[in-house]
């Protein structure tokens, strides 16, 4: 996606991603991202709470306005029953969840794609 973003805004389209992966809004390098500290799959807010879901969306618009450099800025906005929510599901014959935490650490399909990640950050 924001390789997409970076392509219609260098055509003067403006646009804004909002995500809940910091790692992965950091190593795409979006023009105006808003991050919401979300566990992923919960983008857009919480499920079946409408005046969360339209919060998340009026914050993470103001980026239109208020951005006027590439950055990725965080929404004021804390769930941690939804961190509770993913930790109890059951992923596997254990119950047990097994994903990795969320860090800043860039993970790559492939060499290759880890090289051309490197050598285009410095640019």
């Amino acid at each position: 996606m924001c390789l997409i973003a970076r392509y219609f805004e260098a055509k003067g389209l403006p646009t804004l991603i909002l995500g809940s992966a910091l790692d992965i809004l950091s190593a795409g390098r979006p023009p105006r991202a808003k991050f919401l500290n979300y566990p992923l799959g919960f983008e857009a807010g919480r499920p079946f709470d409408d005046a969360n879901q339209l919060e998340v969306l009026s914050q993470a618009l103001t980026g239109f306005d208020d951005m006027q450099h590439s950055a990725i800025e965080t929404l004021d906005l804390t769930w941690e029953a939804g961190w509770d929510l993913v930790s109890n599901r059951t992923g596997d014959s254990t119950g047990t969840d097994l994903r990795s935490p969320s860090d800043m650490t860039p993970r790559y399909q492939s060499e290759q794609d880890r090289h051309l990640a490197e050598r285009n950050a410095s640019r």
